[in-house]
């Protein structure tokens, strides 16, 4: 595995790591500038990172290590998040290790950990951005253009060199990949996996000698990413090419695979853990799964989340681009990124933060090795068929889109971010908007059996009349549809679910 020896400051939200610079506005406004030199460029998730470090939101407070510890009985498990440098990973592990009865997860959106489940069952070559210009054929599944900006710059560079190679779209939400599609398979929420195997898939890419399969695993799909990941490995490998996997976050293969080289609980034990409490550390998880009902009585954030709402201690800890470290870029190389900036003074970052935990608790902690942990590929049995149960009706599901990053709790504190999009947006098509009575951009209610919220409507061309997708990338979004433990797979799912959607009155003036 080659190592990238230089150390750049990158945005290390999605698998691109694009080039960042920080810049000071004023003395208290650090913003982050786009690259000056040709052909890079970053998306507006990493433009507003600069604004998160002097935010005037960020939780400060002192930090209440002896109060936080007595809450972390026996059987606590540490939520991580799975973005954060190896080294970081790999320093909390060895402090869980010392820390008897304490467990760790290092958190990973669900999609994203089965999608690579089942990638790595099948041995498939993991293609970087730079590798998708090379291929001659693609096969993806979801708005993998919305997740990545250097993805979509290398498939354009690719068609335009191979006038007559293939872009098959396989798409439930509307997404804007589909646009540029050769061929699209506009599917039910679900069928994406009878597409990846189906003939118009075969007879699409069966000339083609290094085909790539780029996925963007999206939440409103019940269980199927893991089969999906399987049948992406085997579809590319029969073609001579490989998959790239636009996740949340560039460390997402590392950390599922230092979940089971280290042990670790996966998202899915964490939660159903029968005792103990859980301390999401970095993480919002309540957030994420869009629950309200969990128990969480020691947080760390950098920013107000969802979790930090109800936890009864609440402490500080850095961003993630305030920390260096080594990420695993696309399963391909280790690349080494410098901090945008430290963190603020006595901000402590995720492993000295449960450093101090545990010595509190009365742990021996020994001093960090300071290596690199280990990152090679799992052993994982291939997977079993997956069905979705998809309601009758109008049916929602989730989507990704260019801006806000995970749930909506972190970039969003951007004031840029909170004026271009306030609402998430939800797609339609032509034929749903004509049935129900509504317009392009009108203000809706959303509501499903569990939440109902306000969004702004997008009337799109590439969408299943019947099947409607909201933005995944706010936490009001994901409690439409919340997610739930599948028993069965050992998996955090989220299934498609019946949606009602109306006008919002206008407010007459008084």
């Amino acid at each position: 595995m080659a190592s990238n020896q230089n150390n750049p400051t990158c945005c290390t939200l999605c698998p691109a790591m694009c080039p960042m610079e920080l810049v000071w506005k004023a003395p208290d406004r650090p913003v982050v500038e786009y690259p000056t030199e040709a052909g890079a460029g970053l998306c507006p998730r990493g433009s507003a990172l600069g604004e998160l470090l002097a935010s005037p939101y960020r939780i400060r407070r002192p930090v209440d290590i002896e109060a936080a510890a007595e809450l972390m009985t026996d059987g606590a498990t540490v939520l991580i998040d799975g973005n954060l440098p190896l080294e970081e990973i790999a320093a909390a592990a060895g402090i869980v290790s010392a820390w008897g009865g304490v467990n760790l997860c290092c958190v990973v959106s669900p999609e994203d950990e089965q999608l690579l489940l089942g990638i790595e069952a099948t041995g498939a070559v993991y293609l970087a951005d730079d590798d998708l210009a090379g291929c001659d054929g693609f096969v993806v599944v979801g708005d993998v253009f919305a997740a990545n900006p250097r993805c979509a710059r290398n498939v354009m560079d690719a068609l335009a060199k191979h006038r007559r190679a293939p872009l098959v779209v396989i798409d439930a939400g509307g997404s804007v990949t589909a646009k540029f599609a050769t061929r699209r398979i506009i599917c039910r929420p679900g069928d994406e996996t009878d597409a990846l195997v189906g003939d118009d898939v075969a007879s699409a890419v069966e000339a083609r000698k290094r085909l790539g399969v780029i996925i963007s695993a999206e939440a409103g799909r019940g269980n199927i990413w893991r089969r999906i990941g399987y049948q992406a490995g085997e579809l590319a490998k029969s073609h001579g090419g490989g998959v790239s996997a636009q996740t949340i976050g560039a460390n997402a293969l590392a950390a599922v695979r230092l979940n089971k080289h280290l042990g670790l609980l996966s998202l899915a034990k964490a939660l159903k853990q029968d005792s103990g409490v859980l301390v999401p550390l970095g993480v919002d998880i309540l957030g994420m799964m869009g629950w309200a009902d969990m128990d969480v009585p020691v947080v760390a954030a950098a920013l107000p989340n969802c979790t930090t709402e109800s936890a009864r201690v609440v402490l500080p800890v850095a961003l993630s681009c305030e920390m260096s470290g080594t990420y695993l870029q696309a399963g391909t190389q280790t690349v080494k990124t410098s901090a945008l900036l430290p963190p603020p003074a006595g901000v402590p970052t995720v492993s000295e933060l449960l450093r101090a935990l545990a010595e509190s608790a009365g742990a021996d902690v020994p001093p960090s090795g300071g290596g690199l942990p280990p990152t090679g590929r799992i052993s994982i049995p291939v997977p079993d068929s997956a069905e979705v149960k998809v309601p009758d009706g109008k049916v929602l599901i989730a989507a990704r889109q260019a801006a806000r990053h995970g749930d909506g709790a972190l970039t969003a504190y951007a004031e840029w971010q909170k004026q271009s999009s306030p609402l998430p947006e939800i797609r339609m098509s032509q034929a749903d908007a004509a049935d129900l009575g509504l317009r392009d951009l009108a203000q809706v209610e959303v509501e499903t059996e569990s939440y109902k919220t306000i969004a702004r409507l997008r009337i799109v061309k590439y969408i299943r009349p019947g099947t409607l997708a909201i933005s995944e990338s706010y936490p009001e979004a994901r409690r439409l549809m919340p997610y739930v433990i599948d028993a069965d797979s050992d998996a955090i799912i989220s299934n498609p679910t019946t949606v009602a959607v109306r006008a919002v009155e206008p407010v007459k003036a008084q």
